[in-house]
């Protein structure tokens, strides 16, 4: 064997390419340091070194029974022939997001590593990289900008580079703001300490401030690390206006200042801070030298949802008449926690009734259930009340399909909802710019409802329209007041005659828009009554039947 393998390293060394003769010297030796030198080599180095890794490393073998090599034959050829075995041919996907940098190696190892203190935990391997992460590629970019200068800040440090301190993940919940962080910590296999910022709030004066010198201890031992501290707001709010600095939060956070950004401050040690509030946080700490980067994560767009959905439909098994399409229609709107929890809760609902697919059924029960809510019992309505609750939704369905300003997607009416009786589901818009006509438009499909009452039952009308009429009137109310929209320019004062301007130009939008959709739902009635009909014996009619009928 010991002949073998010198025969090997030598015809490595005429025959093979540099990078090729790195591999087969670190495979021939067989240390375990060797395996981890590999994960930071740049996949794109050379198609056939690519293979040779995926072959080896992920088999954990050693080379076995090696004479010589043929460059001319593929790497699966090479393997079968040299190692013996059958491998089943599998289409890998390129990983979209790989760190390509060689991970630095300190030259003494960390003797004072610890992995846990009193309060605070070392995680070496949170299992989750930027794989498990759908979408947010702008995101995902941006903080791999910091990664090189983390892994190695050591070497960084000798040029009089600013090595980054941190950064905030601002946004709703629900978006990944949290897996984000654990995603970047994975990626560039570094130790990673999730707290909360609740965990320094204690009634005993001077306990925060020792957490905080705790937490960045443990972190120091095990450079470089990440930190993560959840809900920011509570740990980093401002500081009280009178300038005192012995309340517990003013010391607390006085401590993470300056372990941050100070004579105290330790390198190799990032900061990654989540949040709902950013405005709360104290300005200390959000200026550059603490926080250098604020990221905002905000809803999922279209091709977000598509890779957030694809990561998740994995191993739920569905019907083949499901697709892609339909599930991101389900899901407009759904932020990403929402969309796991629906396809979570549509897989349950098909297990509950021995089912091994989702069905479309399953699908469309748990969509409606996260937009209007479940209660155990149907609400008991007379079939008046019934036939008056299709009048109000078909009221908004054709608004919208006459003038043209909203997609519907389906009209529904759901007696299992203890919110709403019914809902008109529209597609939703991934730009936040609106013009002054769109949003006449917008406020014409929410007095739909009310106007087509009206137009069938006179003075008659029911209590559906309450949160209609609210929304029509916070967005006057700020096509006056904030973006100035209305017949005259109002400029806000304080006065009452302001307050006049703004009462009148509001009344005036808001009565427009409701006259012209009652002359717009007038002409159409005869189509109004005959869907709704349709509507009440059905429960539900999507747009294409809708259309079809225009």
């Amino acid at each position: 064997m010991k002949v073998v393998c010198l025969l090997f390293t030598l015809t490595s060394g005429f025959f093979c390419p540099p990078p090729i003769r790195k591999f087969t010297r670190m495979h021939y030796n067989g240390n375990d340091q060797n395996k981890n030198h590999l994960k930071g080599i740049d996949y794109k180095l050379g198609r056939y070194r690519q293979q040779m890794i995926k072959l080896f490393e992920e088999k954990k073998k050693l080379i076995k029974n090696m004479t010589d090599i043929d460059l001319s034959i593929s790497p699966e050829e090479y393997y079968k022939k040299f190692m013996g075995e059958e491998e089943e041919d599998e289409e890998q996907e390129e990983p979209e997001f790989v760190i390509r940098i060689e991970p630095y190696k300190p030259e003494k190892e960390n003797e004072n590593s610890e992995t846990k203190s009193e309060n605070f935990e070392v995680f070496k391997d949170t299992g989750v990289s930027f794989k498990n992460v759908g979408g947010y590629d702008l995101i995902k970019e941006e903080l791999l900008q910091c990664a090189d200068m983390l892994v190695n800040y050591e070497k960084y440090t000798k040029y009089n580079v600013r090595i980054p301190k941190g950064l905030i993940l601002e946004g709703p919940p629900g978006n990944g703001k949290t897996l984000l962080a654990k995603g970047f910590s994975g990626e560039i296999k570094v130790a990673f300490i999730p707290v909360s910022g609740a965990q320094f709030q204690e009634k005993y004066v001077g306990v925060g401030a020792a957490r905080v010198r705790e937490l960045f201890e443990l972190a120091s031992k095990n450079a470089p690390c990440i930190i993560f501290i959840d809900e920011l707001d509570a740990l980093c709010r401002k500081r009280s206006e009178e300038g005192s600095s012995r309340s517990e939060h003013d010391s607390t956070l006085n401590e993470l200042l300056v372990n941050m950004d100070g004579f105290k401050s330790k390198p190799g040690i990032f900061i990654i801070g989540a949040t709902n509030r950013v405005d709360l946080l104290d300005t200390a700490m959000t200026r550059p030298g603490r926080i250098d980067k604020k990221i905002f994560v905000g809803n999922p767009d279209t091709q977000t949802r598509k890779a957030i959905l694809r990561i998740h439909m994995k191993g739920k098994p569905m019907d083949k008449s499901i697709t892609l399409d339909d599930l991101l229609q389900m899901s407009q709107g759904y932020s990403g926690a929402e969309i796991e929890n629906f396809l979570n809760e549509a897989m349950l609902h098909a297990l509950r009734d021995n089912r091994k697919e989702m069905s479309r059924s399953d699908l469309e029960t748990m969509s409606t259930r996260i937009l209007t809510g479940f209660q155990s019992v149907e609400t008991k309505i007379t079939p008046e009340q019934l036939y008056q609750v299709a009048i109000h939704e078909m009221g908004h369905a054709f608004t919208s399909l006459l003038s043209g300003h909203k997609k519907v997607i389906k009209v529904n009416i759901n007696l299992w909802s203890p919110k709403s009786l019914g809902f008109t589901l529209f597609e939703t818009e991934d730009s936040n710019m609106m013009n002054k006509d769109q949003l006449l438009g917008e406020m014409m499909v929410l007095l739909g409802g009310r106007a087509a009452e009206e137009l069938f039952f006179g003075e008659k009308i029911s209590t559906c329209a309450s949160h209609d009429l609210e929304q029509t009137k916070k967005i006057a109310s700020q096509m006056v007041a904030t973006w100035g929209m209305g017949t005259n320019l109002v400029y806000p004062t304080g006065s009452d005659y302001y307050r006049k301007c703004l009462e009148r130009e509001v009344d005036s939008l808001i009565q427009k828009a409701y006259q012209d959709t009652k002359k717009l739902l007038s002409k159409r009635m005869d189509l109004i009554k005959e869907m709704s009909e349709e509507l009440v014996k059905t429960r539900e009619i999507k747009v294409d039947e809708l259309l079809s009928r225009l």
